[in-house]
């Protein structure tokens, strides 16, 4: 497989794609993004909040908390990809996200891994990390 260049179609069409579906699973439940994610994921969102697979609580218990509050909808422009070498992507975009009562605003970047064999159940590409900062 060669390495991907920074005019990569396919690559940045993988990855918008992924990334439209990990905000799509945020709007139906938290729990549902948790298959997109990486066995190590880090997550860092405003309000100095940092998620890990061993942090306390855990991105696996804050996504599936009582807590948790999906988005009623989203849109992200400016999406670009930036290929990390031939097994990891980072993408980088504008969110507005609302929820009935809030509407949130942020610049967002995600990086994508390939874990294990595409075609296995829980292989392909993976959330290793994604970070929001409020505009």
């Amino acid at each position: 497989m060669a390495t991907p260049t920074l005019t990569n179609p396919s690559l940045t069409a993988a990855i918008c794609s992924l990334e439209h579906q990990a905000w799509a699973a945020l709007c139906s439940s938290g729990a549902d993004l948790v298959p997109l994610l990486s066995s190590n994921p880090v997550m860092i969102f405003p309000g100095n909040l940092i998620f890990t697979s061993v942090s306390s609580p855990t991105i696996g218990e804050m996504l599936q908390g009582s807590e948790f509050k999906p988005w009623k909808s989203y849109t992200l422009s400016h999406d670009e990809v930036v290929p990390l070498g031939k097994d990891s992507a980072l993408v980088y975009y504008r969110v507005e996200a609302t929820r009935v009562d809030e509407t949130f605003r942020a610049i967002c970047s995600s990086v994508w891994v390939l874990e294990g064999p595409m075609n296995s159940a829980t292989g392909g590409w993976k959330m290793a990390s994604h970070q929001q900062t409020l505009i």
